[in-house]
Parts: structure tokens; sequence; C-alpha cells
């Protein structure tokens, strides 16, 4: 269990360095959305940015990082709880419950 935690910190943090690297690869302007509002203020008054582009970049955000790191967990813990089997057997479960899952919906139409 301990090592488990371990490794989710690990994961995470790469994968908050890298979303940081990618996001400020510009300038620290690109990842101002997750400041205060006086400083988003203050960036759209300097012209370093546009309330557009902060906007944009919020969205993206919230729609890549938050449910990848949610991904990154729930298949960690998925490899974790079929540990005797091996972590590539895991990760082949984590995608045969996806398979499994999407075989199942009703067509559209």
């Amino acid at each position: 269990m301990l090592l488990q935690v371990i490794l989710e910190g690990i994961g995470l943090g790469v994968l908050l360095i890298l979303v940081c690297a990618i996001g400020i690869r510009k300038g620290a302007v690109g990842m101002v959305h997750l400041y205060s509002p006086e400083v988003q203020e203050r960036c759209v008054t300097l012209g370093l940015t546009t309330h557009a582009k902060i906007k944009r970049n919020a969205l993206i955000f919230k729609a890549v990082c938050v449910p990848g790191y949610i991904a990154y967990v729930l298949v960690l813990r998925l490899c974790a709880s079929t540990a005797q089997r091996g972590f590539v057997a895991g990760l082949l479960a984590a995608a045969g419950h996806t398979v499994r899952y999407e075989s199942h919906r009703p067509i559209l139409g």
C-alpha cells in the first residue's frame, strides 16, 4: 500500500511538471488561468494575453489535465489490484474493461 501511494505521488508529480512545462513554454502568462482574477485582469491590461486566451487555456486544462490525473490514478489502482498478475496484465485488464463497457452501449439512432 505504501509503495502504491509513493508511485502515485511520483507519477502525479511528473505529470504536474510536464503540464507546467508545456503551459509556460511561451511564457508564464500561458498558465495565468490558475491565478486570481486580479492577476488575470492585470495581464490583460498589460496586453500580455486576452480574456479569450485565458478562457481557452482554462478549458483545455480542465478537459485534458484533470481527467488525465484521474485516469492515471484509476489505472494505477487497477494495476495494483491485479498486481499478482503483473503490471502489463493490469493494463490489459484496464483496456478490457473499457472495451467491454463500450461494447454494451446502445447504438445511436
